[in-house]
Order: C-alpha cells, then structure tokens, then sequence
C-alpha cells in the first residue's frame, strides 16, 4: 500500500486524465469538408493535468493521480510534468497501453469547433488503484476529482476520500458522474449546462441559474461556482448568490479557460479558506480571461497576474 509521507506539507491531489493534445487553429474563416490553412500543434493536456499544471504554476504542490502509456506520448507526458514541476509519485505508467489523446479544431476566432477524445486508459483510475493511494490522497489539504473518471470510480472516492473533494464536471456527457456523490462535494465548478444538467433546471438567464445553483447546494454541495460564459460565473453559498461578469478580453484560444479557472478557485481555497465569496469568483474571472489570452492551453500564469486583473 502506498501511504502519505508524514513530512509532507500542505498540497493539493488531483486525480484525472492527462492527454496528449493535437490542435489545429484555422488562420481564416473555416471552410467546411476542405483543406484550411492555420496552425497544427500538440502540447500536454487533460482536465485533471491542465489542472495540476496551472497550480504547479500558481506555486501550489501538485500530485497528479492518474495514468499514462508506454508509448512515445506518454514519455512526453512525463518529461512535460517533471518540467512544470508537478508531482507524479502517485501516478502509474501501464505497460502496452496507449496514452490518453485529445484532438481538436478550432475556428479562426480561437473558438473550438469539434474535438475528438481516446480516453479509454483512464478506465484504470479504478477504485482498486485508488485504494491503494487512500492515505496520501486524505492527508491532501484539497482533492480535485474531474469527472473524465468512471462514475463507479467516483462514486467510491465520495464514500473513501476524507479531504475537501472539489468537482470539475469536464462535459455534459460526464457531469452526471458525481451524480452519486453531490452530498460529498465541497466546491463543484460547472458550466450552465452542466449545471443545468444535474440540477433539472435549464438555465436561460440569471434568475435560473439561482434556482438551479440552489437545487445543487439543496443536494449538499457547500459551493458552487456555475460559468455562464459571457455573462460572467455564478458564485452561490448557503443562501449567498454573486454574479461576477467577465473582465475585457481579446481572445486567442477558448480551450482550457474553464480548467484554469477551476485551479485559480482551487489556490484561492487552499491560499485562504475564508476568502469573500465574490473575491474567489473575481480570481476564478481574472484566471479564465488570462488563458482566454493566451495560445496556450495553460497559460505562463502567476498569482501576481491573476492579482493585478483583479
């Protein structure tokens, strides 16, 4: 059984997927069924890995739980993680498996447009793999859990995991993951259709995104934080509702905005558990607007940065 080590400071756990990513960025208006010229990259990522680097940047010590190939991809997964300095003591690389990928095409906005995911190696982020990591995962000081993980995986880590389990709900197709365990969640940071999604209540303007961050917190979620895209996000406690529009961004690529956000939420947290409900909401903004900016689909971000958007 793999324990906590007892000298370890504080640090965030996050358990997920990490994917090799292929983009292409069309320079002009895409032309559908047909050749457009643009830019063809890969780069790192992954809900729970795009996470885990964001926070590793934000200087938050960041163990990333999770698993990844044999193959040539999942050498560049490991080289990118020690890189930016986040932790994968925990996680396991699988022998004759092929690594998590991600594909996906933008239009000449930065806007995504499709994307195609082979995630299947994630299936082995069992409760059997987990179980052997409990003792570190509940010595975390916060536990990110993306929903990328099976719902039997996650359904498990919210009856196991004593830490602070905080809730990335990925897509609508998995949101309904922690269906199971919405009683177990500290934080949960959904889209409105997510949210829409677990709460039954389609959200269409303000009013109904109250209502339906209400039917969550009534499920025993404590906070919720609901992205509304251009009118801003969500940010409900108790009986407590803040909306925090967006601050002025020209934007170059929408992927991985939501998934910095998340970490800026998570460094608020960890950084001062008592902060002003509309001050981690204004973090979560100034987070997403920075990644908004960048190429990156985790952008060179510090505290300072997210500070001075503020």
């Amino acid at each position: 059984m793999i324990t906590k080590n007892e000298s370890a400071d504080d640090y965030v756990v996050v358990i997920g997927g990490m994917n090799m990513d292929i983009y292409g960025m069309p320079t002009n208006e895409v032309i559908n069924r047909d050749s457009n010229p643009g830019v063809v990259g890969m780069t790192v990522g992954g809900v729970g890995q795009n996470i885990a680097q964001n926070l590793a940047h934000l200087d938050v010590p960041t163990y990333l739980i999770t698993v990844y190939g044999d193959d040539y991809n999942g050498q560049l997964l490991q080289s990118s993680c020690e890189r930016n300095n986040i932790h994968l003591d925990y996680a396991s690389e699988l022998k004759g498996e092929r690594s998590s990928t991600y594909m996906y095409i933008t239009d000449d906005t930065g806007d995504m447009l499709v994307g195609v995911n082979d995630m299947g190696i994630c299936k082995n982020i069992s409760p059997e793999f987990l179980a052997q990591r409990l003792d570190f995962i509940n010595g975390a000081k916060i536990c990110l859990v993306d929903a990328n993980l099976e719902k039997a995986t996650i359904d498990w880590i919210g009856t196991h995991v004593t830490a602070p389990i905080f809730g990335d709900t990925v897509s609508c197709a998995k949101a309904e993951h922690f269906s199971g365990i919405l009683d177990k969640v500290e934080v949960l940071k959904p889209n409105k259709l997510e949210a829409s999604l677990l709460s039954g209540v389609e959200i269409v303007d303000e009013e109904t995104a109250k209502e339906a961050a209400q039917i969550l917190l009534d499920k025993g979620i404590q906070k919720i934080f609901i992205s509304l895209g251009k009118d801003g996000i969500l940010c409900a406690h108790q009986n407590k509702f803040v909306i925090i529009h967006p601050y002025r961004t020209i934007m170059a690529n929408a992927n991985g905005a939501g998934d910095c956000g998340m970490a800026a939420i998570i460094w608020s947290y960890f950084d001062n558990p008592a902060r002003h409900l509309g001050e981690v909401g204004r973090i979560a903004q100034a987070a997403s607007s920075i990644a908004l900016e960048s190429s990156k689909s985790v952008p060179d971000i510090t505290v300072d940065q997210i500070m001075k958007k503020t």
